[in-house]
């Protein structure tokens, strides 16, 4: 699944659209005044206050063709350029209610929200830094390579962390989404099973977490509880 990173540099990307009018597909005779990612959300809004909201799910992906070039489900066309989705899409007369945390990457970081919905319910930290009601933008890569920074154990109990502990957490977290923004996440840790720990040279360990079944990579020893 994208990572709020990956939104953001698509929606740099796309901002040759904004002040373009979109001729055919979601939006038709409306003028594109904003383009913007909120945390894994992609969100396209016009000069009459309609909006396009994407969520590109595990496999979606967006990209911009010349014009009259884009093929697709879900296609913006545009003298500017054709924008092309894959994923979820919907269009409505005003932005939409996302019910998401703090972004990382946007705005000034609300800490007592974080804290409040981190600690609303106790689960382990590796599952906790995926849901975007808590933080908006983190996904798999940056999670695992947060927790490896910090050696942080993924499967301790949010409840035996504290608080100051969370923040250093958002704040490692919120340096890669940057990071990844400008090209240059680092990867420790993540999908690298079984190959040395740059810290200790203990084999990298992965595991599924959480209802959704993500898979978090992490070393053994460096992460210990």
């Amino acid at each position: 699944m994208p990572e709020g990173h990956s939104l953001e540099r698509v929606a740099r990307r796309l901002r040759p659209l904004v002040g373009a009018r979109v001729d055919a597909g979601p939006l038709a005779g409306a003028v594109v005044s904003e383009v913007e990612a909120r945390g894994k959300h992609l969100l396209v809004h016009t000069a009459d206050g309609r909006c396009l909201h994407a969520h590109l799910g595990l496999h979606g992906g967006v990209r911009l063709r010349p014009p009259g070039q884009g093929r697709g489900r879900h296609v913006l066309r545009t003298a500017a350029g054709d924008l092309v989705i894959a994923g979820r899409v919907g269009v409505a007369n005003r932005p939409p209610q996302l019910s998401l945390g703090p972004d990382l990457l946007h705005g000034r970081f609300d800490v007592a929200a974080y804290l409040r919905r981190a600690r609303a319910v106790d689960r382990p930290i590796g599952e906790l830094l995926l849901d975007q009601r808590v933080l908006a933008g983190i996904g798999n890569i940056v999670k695992s390579e947060t927790l490896w920074e910090r050696r942080q154990d993924p499967f301790q109990a949010t409840s035996a962390i504290s608080d100051r502990r969370l923040l250093e957490l958002a704040a490692t977290a919120r340096r890669h989404l940057r990071q990844g923004v400008s090209g240059r996440l680092p990867r420790n840790v993540y999908r690298r099973t079984g190959r040395p720990c740059p810290r200790c040279r203990t084999p990298i360990g992965s595991i599924v977490q959480g209802e959704h079944a993500r898979r978090t990579y992490h070393c053994p020893r460096c992460q210990a509880a």
